[in-house]
């Protein structure tokens, strides 16, 4: 069974840390004036306090403290202040260690989630309050012991990063994660022992093919399982005895556990048959004897409801007119070139937040473009076409970047990116986009129709291109090649006939003429302007679109170009059909209702529709024909009329 690893510090890595605490670094007070912090100090300089006072803290544990404010401030992932506010702890956090834990030299001797609690229960002794939260009201306190923690067992464990029990996709090479998420990490500490070197195994075959959020969700997924499992049976080390019942137990768990999850609750299944069916496949030990088949059945798998237009989360017309005035107001204003690509090209957050300053923007002889990596679908140098205005918003942050940017601080070349700071060398986080734009609707009360504040999301901008395009009649092929969809059903979302788009398309196609049939069969000349009703226009545009055939029930509204092998009526073309003289009146009634169809199809100008007819029509006065002359219409004929079965097999064979 698996074992609790805890990281001791070695030499090497000792040694390391005495290496880094040399010349300034060794003294144990730090001034904050002294030259050797210009490179971390910024311009203006609010705090009152100018120095860092390690002198209170035990031996090791000083050391540690000082390598990891070192370390960090280097590497530019702490700021300055922050370094200084932390300071301000050490005299109450040297004063808990010496009281709970007097013999230790490593924050590694600690158990961390024990001694939070300690600490905490300290300071709320000390008088510090707790917020609503149910955190410390001065948080630098918890937030400190954790940080120095966390870093100095990273810096101590040097086994694999696949051996460990939180593994860092950042260290992991061909991990796909995205650069503008602080969320890379993947615990393995939820999943029951027994179980976790099997979890290992299957999420270091997932993390080198499926993206960060699809192997969190796979995690979670195995957690929920195993920890069901685990409490069942607590003797299993493998899921051999694996049975059906088993399942029929943890489903009826699961739907109560994850009730309201819709979405959650069918892809935590999606992953859980993922996992049963490639450990089988790949010959894994502790795999089910049993198929995955016969485990997890399809029924299993609640239905997901369909998204209908309404889940197309674009933004109305009117909203974006508000935000175009008011743009300029949108703080930190190094996010309004971000929006105004999320605008101008559809694409997600992450592909504008991934772009490099070297090869984002390209002048061909039909204008600009922008260049850049789609991630999710993986469509690398994609580009797409943007106006001169763009281009010049695109190009002034590529000079002031290019400018500010060092192999240090933007290794990657990116586009929009943090120079300093803990995201030091990556992008701002996608949320804050969203964030700066909700604020900026509140502040200029940017409101939908309704009058209510519109709440932004950046998603919403691709859905808005992508319904835009449409609407401005784009194919639908290119659309997708815009939008980088991997199947023309993600495209075919978008396709959202707007009032506005519709009314235009239908005054456009009806500018010749449009008619109507009145009660007495009279076609009547109709003004598009007359009809205010948009359900009337929405109507009319298929009328005129479509055949719009009247059926006893309602109408057809097959496309022109789609046969109908129901439209012509298929008995008058079928060899079974029988009629005698007696229906001449029928075939008559028939005869008048084709033609006047035909006449106000000629009158409305719909040729396939009286092509169609004048065929339908051919049909009934052929049958007409035969049935004055007193005979019967059976293509059939007698044979087919007055034998069945074996003797018509039987007339078939003799010769005639």
């Amino acid at each position: 069974m698996s074992t609790v690893y805890r990281p001791v510090p070695t030499l090497a890595k000792l040694q390391e840390i005495e290496e880094t605490l040399s010349g300034y670094w060794e003294k144990d007070r730090w001034v904050i004036t002294d030259p050797i912090f210009d490179e971390f100090r910024p311009e203006r300089w609010t705090l009152t306090n100018k120095t860092i006072d390690f002198s209170r803290l035990q031996p090791g544990i000083k050391g540690e403290v000082k390598f990891f404010f070192v370390h960090r401030l280097q590497e530019h992932t702490l700021r300055l202040k922050t370094a200084v506010v932390y300071g301000v702890c050490f005299a109450r956090l040297a004063e808990f260690l010496e009281r709970a834990y007097p013999r230790i030299k490593s924050f590694t001797d600690l158990e961390i989630e024990k001694a939070m609690i300690r600490w905490r229960s300290y300071l709320i002794e000390q008088g510090f309050k707790i917020n609503k939260d149910s955190r410390l009201s001065s948080n630098e306190y918890e937030t400190l012991l954790q940080q120095v923690y966390q870093f100095m067992v990273n810096f101590y464990d040097e086994r694999e990063e696949f051996e460990k029990n939180v593994w860092d996709v950042r260290k992991i090479p061909g991990a796909k994660y995205t650069q503008n998420k602080a969320l890379y990490l993947l615990s393995f500490e939820g999943i029951p022992l027994p179980f976790r070197p099997l979890a290992k195994r299957y999420l270091k075959v997932r993390v080198g093919i499926r993206s960060y959020t699809q192997c969190a969700t796979d995690l979670m997924a195995l957690r929920l399982f195993l920890c069901f499992i685990h409490k069942q049976y607590p003797h299993w080390k493998d899921l051999k005895s694996l049975s059906r019942k088993d399942i029929e137990n943890y489903l009826a768990w699961y739907r109560s556990y994850t009730e309201g999850w819709r979405k959650q609750h069918y892809e935590y299944l999606v992953s859980l048959r993922s996992f049963l069916d490639y450990i089988q496949r790949a010959g894994y030990p502790e795999a089910p004897e049993k198929p995955h088949f016969l485990l997890l059945f399809k029924e299993d798998f609640p239905r997901l409801a369909k998204r209908s237009e309404e889940d197309i989360k674009f933004i109305p017309e009117g909203v974006l007119r508000q935000l175009e005035e008011n743009l300029d107001q949108l703080t930190p204003p190094e996010y309004i070139p971000v929006v105004v690509l999320l605008r101008a090209t559809g694409w997600r957050i992450s592909d504008i937040l991934n772009l490099r300053y070297d090869n984002c923007l390209d002048r061909t002889a039909q204008g600009w473009w922008l260049c850049g990596d789609i991630l999710k679908t993986q469509v690398l140098n994609h580009r797409v076409p943007i106006t001169d205005e763009v281009a010049t918003v695109v190009q002034a942050v590529v000079d002031e970047i290019k400018e500010k940017s060092t192999p240090e601080n933007n290794p990657h070349k990116l586009l929009f990116v943090r120079l300093e700071g803990k995201r030091r060398g990556r992008p701002p986080m996608g949320l804050l986009i969203q964030q700066a734009l909700i604020r900026l609707a509140q502040k200029c009360n940017i409101v939908d129709d309704q009058g209510r504040v519109f709440h932004f999301g950046n998603h919403a901008f691709r859905h808005t291109k992508g319904v835009e395009l449409i609407n401005n009649g784009m194919n639908i092929l290119h659309v997708q090649k815009w939008m980088a969809h991997a199947s023309p059903e993600m495209t075919l979302r978008y396709a959202k006939i707007l009032d506005t788009t519709m009314r235009k398309s239908w005054e456009e196609a009806t500018k010749n003429g449009l008619f109507r049939i009145d009660p007495t069969g009279k076609p009547v000349r109709i003004d598009p302007s007359e009809i205010e009703n948009e359900d009337l226009i929405e109507w009319e545009y298929i009328r005129h679109n479509l055949d719009a055939v009247r059926t006893p029930l309602g109408y057809c509204l097959k496309p022109h170009k789609v046969e109908c092998k129901h439209q012509l009526n298929p008995c008058l073309t079928c060899r079974n059909l029988c009629t005698t003289p007696d229906f001449i009146p029928q075939f008559e009634a028939e005869i008048r209702e084709v033609k006047a169809v035909i006449e106000r199809g000629k009158a409305q100008g719909r040729t396939i529709w009286v092509e169609k007819n004048e065929t339908l029509l051919e049909r009934y006065e052929a049958i007409l024909t035969v049935l004055k002359e007193g005979h019967t219409h059976h293509l059939a004929g007698k044979k087919g009329r007055e034998y069945v079965g074996e003797e018509r097999l039987n007339v078939r064979q003799t010769p005639a």
